[in-house]
């Protein structure tokens, strides 16, 4: 349980600076580009996710239990069904409920991180038994 814990803690950290991105990215997209904010969630979670990716590759899941490309194909297919979160609470929060944009992407991003943490913690990178 320790792992775990110490996992999700340096994920928090890393996870955090994906954030950060994300939210720039989305930021600069609607507020000094104009998109509409569902391409420029598209946008900001694409690049989030590689980010993600590559510092969470280094630092945190050290087991490696597939190639390079079955690990990423596995981070990118997670990530999907993550975007489609990221997304849905995005446009629910905006559409349904009218919140600013802002704030759905803040929130779509906590309920994506959830999802990701647990979905790479206990499936891709799920330490194998001895």
């Amino acid at each position: 349980m320790s792992g775990h814990f110490s996992n999700l803690l340096k994920y928090l950290l890393v996870g955090g600076s994906a954030a950060v991105l994300n939210w720039a990215v989305f930021l600069l997209s609607i507020d000094i580009f104009k998109w509409h904010y569902l391409p420029a969630g598209l946008l900001s979670f694409g690049i989030a996710t590689l980010w993600n990716f590559l510092l969470a590759r280094a630092f945190i899941f050290s087991a490696r239990n597939h190639s390079l490309f079955k690990e990423s194909v596995l981070v990118y297919l997670v990530s999907c069904v993550g975007l489609g979160i990221d997304i849905g609470v995005l446009a629910l929060c905006v559409e349904v409920f009218s919140l600013p944009a802002m704030l759905g992407k803040i929130l779509a991003t906590g309920i994506a991180f959830i999802f990701n943490f647990g979905m790479r913690s206990y499936v891709i990178y799920k330490p194998q038994n001895p």
